[in-house]
């Protein structure tokens, strides 16, 4: 499927390359240079003398310097040049190719150009994601281009070919006594399983699965109360209700894209049942706490209380609720009972107790097979704690001959490593199968480099009634092998892995053909199991949970972007601003402001947490909206073996993981002690009020039912006009962002730096204000600074009207086009950054740097459509002009006029949440028009008249 034609003239002049900026029109008629640029008068070309301004004299130079190649068109010849010797019929240079894969269970679609994946969006076909993405899932196409990964298989440090290897391995494996074990994640995956059977038996071996981030408790809960082993999945448009204690389920908690998609559809003021509402009850701030319409810093101690509470309420068992606690229980019971049948209740902890408590409420509650669904899926084995805290423990015996990793790193992830260590050295024969080489890897005899996602052949459950395939959309760029081809190998299976996967699904009646074409495979309708579980010890083991000894609650949480850190060698996901924080680069011990003045700690300070056994060092971050008592430390930093980005980047939170019955990420206690240094933090937002001013407008559910303009009546301001209007004439862009919608999740920054390449500056020149994303998102504070109300907003170049930034520009760098875009031209900027001054919405980036792309493997992500802007140039969104042109170009083709909905920028078609229309503000049965009709739509900073193109649709809240 085609999305641009990029017409070149094989030349670096700028009348269609990719190389600055202008692009051809649909006629293939080369664009006059006098035609961008409006404000130069006859006059100024031909009597130009040394009297004219300084500010005429840069004009004419800087237009001089640009027009002779621009009107040149001289062919540069080629030095070197590789043909095809054998060229695929669907490669066409120039014209991308797009294939359905998976990545993490996500189902996505891949683009390539000449062969290289370069951009990832989500695939519309599943019923589950809806075409949604994360950030990691935008980021993924960089790791494949990860210069850090391993490139040949190698046995005792020594690289060798992989049937000496698979030899070596087969005959180590066959002979000795003793266990062998294989250590993968959990597995949702058909063909995945069938081959790890098929190695099991072969070698009588046993399959263990560890995850370092666990959902054990949830699986193990729903074991006990329901007889299902699985994930519990939920329908969160369907619930009017949703309570949530500590789970973020619009960030790294369960499936956050499908989460969000229901979550939002509900958040839209006109749905035919309604504004759903949300309670949140948490000790530290998360994404999803920052969009509750009632939010609650809790204790984790507290938090068990007021569930417990709630389950009293509603069952009629025994609880006696803490007296700051009383009016909580009563307020969440009254409106759970309400909403019966309709309602969500979610804990986000490993803790099996807590678990079988939610799992009960929800049940009393009439909510399974309504908003809830447990269900047993073919081809999955989730992780069991008390499994591998087994394996650890039975590695001291020496009675395990030989342990696989396959695609996880406990050596670095397990809260006791050293444990772990010290058996592995009793070991024989370890082996890694992994990507990069990391903690655990380092200590293996055995190293079979695996693909990446995209290399690989796969598939994946997503949910009880759909799954998705993964497809090698490249060949593998180094010597690696899929670890499922590994086994194959050595369990000695004949045929590929696409053999057994091919066969695996036309057994079960699937076409093919049509799995990988579409990418996802949906079958079946939801039920669920029935409750049948006693709750009686749950609730007695919670209870003695709650009694906490003296000091400070540690909480370790698993971060938006970063994750558990096996991407960490990511720098797309190192420097995009943390949703609460704005934080980049960095760890940190995120610390409530009430502890902070008690204890004068500012942001920056170097902090020792520690809890008895366990010391590290991180910044400390005042955080609003962080309980008082607790300090909250993210997972995924610390690693000592990685790549470039990620290694030594922090510190381990992992060490403050306990085992009570399953790994625990909130009993830590310990204390914090100011070290008396200063490290500063990488922000990218410093100053987190609005001062009084209406940057986000916002009300409530109840006030737009009876006034839709609620919120939105402000005295529009007496305005004067001193430039002369735009012609309106054939398509004209516009952009709105809806802020009940936007929940701040950043997959959109991604998805914009892979499709502009915008370069990455690197912790020190993020904490010198000059990052360079051409999308922000704005994160404000209001309220008490202890429960704080947060806000979220899109920021972005508002392509005005009436741009200030046009007018100040001595070379007519900046421009407006025909179509409404405020248009950067490269070629001309000479950087005097009048532009970014004039700007009243800090939108512009200066280049300070030549930012690095010497690396050759990294390179190879860089979108060919979009100049690399180089140093002393201003850039910023250019609303994916790229993408505009491409959608122009395909109607063409098809002989067809524009149609709404053809054009999708990058920041649009990443959002989970829907939350940003583009479109021809012309076309009147357009989105984007109707959103502009909108009684809740405004533009900000309308008092300066600058007339943006970019609008805003008011925040509610059900209060």
């Amino acid at each position: 499927m085609s999305k641009l034609e990029n017409n070149n003239c094989g030349t670096s002049c700028g009348c269609g390359t990719q190389t600055d900026g202008y692009w051809q029109d649909v006629e293939n008629k080369v664009l006059d240079p006098k035609d961008l640029s409006q404000e130069f008068s006859e006059n100024e070309f031909d009597s130009f003398s040394v009297k004219k301004s300084r500010r005429s004299f840069l004009k004419i130079m800087g237009y001089s310097v640009t027009a002779l190649p621009l009107t040149g068109c001289i062919k540069i010849p080629v030095k070197k040049a590789l043909p095809y010797l054998n060229k695929q019929n669907d490669v066409i240079p120039g014209v991308a190719n797009w294939y359905a894969s998976s990545f993490k269970g996500v189902p996505v679609l891949v683009k390539t150009r000449e062969g290289r994946p370069i951009k990832i969006e989500g695939n519309d076909k599943s019923l589950t994601t809806f075409g949604g993405t994360d950030a990691q899932g935008q980021a993924s196409v960089l790791s494949l281009y990860d210069s850090n990964r391993l490139r040949s298989a190698s046995v005792a440090g020594k690289d060798v070919e992989w049937d000496e290897f698979d030899k070596q391995l087969t005959s180590q494996l066959s002979t000795g006594a003793g266990d062998i074990v294989i250590v993968t994640p959990t597995v949702r995956s058909h063909g995945e399983l069938s081959v790890l059977n098929k190695f099991v038996n072969k070698f009588g071996a046993k399959h263990i699965a560890y995850d370092s981030i666990s959902n054990s408790a949830f699986t193990l809960a729903n074991k006990e109360t329901m007889g299902v082993e699985t994930l519990t999945e939920y329908d969160f448009e369907a619930a009017d209700l949703v309570v949530s204690f500590g789970a973020d389920f619009l960030g790294m908690w369960g499936n956050g894209i499908s989460s969000t998609k229901g979550y939002v559809a509900r958040r839209d003021a006109k749905h035919s049942m309604g504004m759903n509402k949300h309670y949140q009850l948490e000790a530290r701030m998360s994404l999803t706490g920052s969009n509750a319409d009632y939010r609650f810093t809790v204790s984790q101690s507290n938090q068990k209380d007021i569930l417990l509470g709630v389950l009293a309420e509603l069952t009629g068992t025994s609880h006696t609720v803490a007296k700051d606690n009383t009016e909580t229980v009563k307020l969440l019971t009254k409106e759970l009972k309400a909403k019966a049948g309709k309602s969500i209740v979610v804990y986000g902890d490993n803790d099996i107790n807590a678990q079988i408590v939610v799992n009960k409420i929800n049940d009393a509650l009439n909510n399974y097979g309504k908003t809830l669904f447990v269900s047993k899926t073919e081809g999955e084995v989730y992780a069991d704690d008390s499994q591998f805290e087994a394996f650890v423990k039975s590695l001291s015996s020496g009675s395990v001959k030989a342990v696989l990793f396959a695609g996880v790193n406990p050596v670095y992830d397990y809260y006791n490593s050293a444990a772990l260590v010290k058996g592995l050295d009793k070991v024989t024969t370890k082996v890694s199968f992994a990507m990069s080489e990391d903690e655990t890897s380092k200590l293996c005899n055995f190293l079979a480099p695996a693909n990446h996602t995209y290399e690989s052949w796969g598939d994946a459950v997503v949910t009880s009634t759909e799954v998705a395939i993964t497809q090698p959309v490249i060949q593998p760029l180094f010597g690696t092998r899929m670890w499922t081809e590994s086994l194959m190998s050595l369990a000695g299976e004949q045929g590929s892995y696409y053999d057994l996967l091919k066969s695996e699904w036309t057994s079960r009646g699937a076409n093919w053909n049509n799995f990988v074409h579409d990418g996802v495979l949906a079958f079946g309708t939801r039920k669920s199991a029935s409750f049948s579980g006693n709750v009686a010890t749950a609730v007695k083991n919670l209870k003695a949970s709650m009694k906490l000894k003296d000091g400070m609650n540690i909480v370790v949480y698993n971060k938006y972007g970063i994750g558990n850190g096996d991407m960490a060698n990511n720098p797309w996901l190192q420097e995009m601003p943390n949703p609460i924080t704005k934080g980049t680069w960095d760890n940190y011990a995120m610390i409530s402001p009430a502890y902070a003045k008690e204890n004068k700690i500012k942001s920056g300070d170097i902090v020792e947490v520690s809890n008895g056994t366990t010391k590290i060092k991180l910044p400390a971050i005042v955080q609003p909206g962080t309980e008082k008592n607790t300090i909250a430390v993210a997972l995924g930093y610390g690693r000592t073996v990685g790549g470039k980005v990620a290694k030594n980047l922090g510190a381990n939170a992992f060490v403050f993981v306990t085992f009570n019955g399953g790994f625990d990420y909130t009993s830590t206690v310990g204390t914090i002690a100011k070290t008396g240094a200063f490290k500063g933090l990488a922000q990218t937002q410093t100053h987190h009020s609005m001062e009084g001013r209406d940057i986000v407008r916002e009300t409530t559910f109840a006030e737009y039912l009876k006034n839709p303009k609620a919120g939105n009546q402000v005295k529009k301001p007496k305005v004067v006009h001193i430039y002369p209007e735009h012609k309106k004439d054939g398509h004209q862009w516009a952009m709105a962002a809806n802020l009940s919608q936007c929940t701040g999740c950043s997959s959109c920054i991604i998805s914009c730096n892979a499709e502009n390449n915008v370069p990455v500056v690197g912790r020190a020149e993020v904490a010198n204000r000059r990052e360079m994303h051409w999308l922000r998102i704005d994160r404000y504070y209001k309220g008490d600074e202890n429960q704080p109300e947060v806000m979220h907003m899109p920021m972005l170049c508002q392509h005005c009207d009436n741009a200030p930034c046009e007018n100040v520009c001595p070379v007519m760098a900046t421009v407006q086009s025909s179509d409404g875009l405020n248009q950067q031209v490269y070629n001309r900027c000479v950087g005097t950054r009048y532009c970014a001054n004039n700007c009243p919405y800090k939108v512009r980036r200066f280049n300070w740097f030549n930012y690095d792309h010497s690396d050759e493997i990294e390179k190879m992500v860089i979108n060919p459509d979009v100049s690399i802007r180089t140093r002393g140039i201003m850039e910023k969104c250019s609303m994916c002009v790229q993408r505009i042109q491409e959608g122009k170009l395909e109607a063409k083709r098809q002989r067809r006029e524009l149609k709404d909905g053809d054009i999708k920028l990058a920041c649009q078609q990443s959002c989970p949440g829907e939350g940003i229309v583009f479109g021809d503000m012309n076309d009147p049965n357009s989105k984007i028009s109707k959103m502009l009709g909108d009684e809740r739509n405004y533009t900000v900073l309308e008092e300066l008249n600058v007339q943006p193109r970019v609008s805003y649709l008011t925040k509610i809240r059900n209060k």
